[in-house]
């Protein structure tokens, strides 16, 4: 029977190699300022032109 590190870590395994072709896909096809967000039902090609990170000043602890 597989623990559950075992089962996370076959899990982590097979989405690395799932991902691989689309990463592939985008590699080629695109530049490296896309991101893809993948749903159970739909893919979403995003290109990010401008970010500000890491405004944290109004968040309460």
């Amino acid at each position: 029977m597989e623990t559950d590190i075992q089962q996370n870590k076959r899990k982590l395994e097979e989405l690395e190699e799932a991902a691989k072709p689309l990463i592939k896909f985008l590699c080629e096809n695109y530049h490296p300022h896309v991101t893809a967000i993948v749903t159970p039902t739909s893919v979403e090609v995003m290109e990010g032109l401008q970010a500000v990170p890491d405004i944290t000043e109004f968040i309460v602890d």
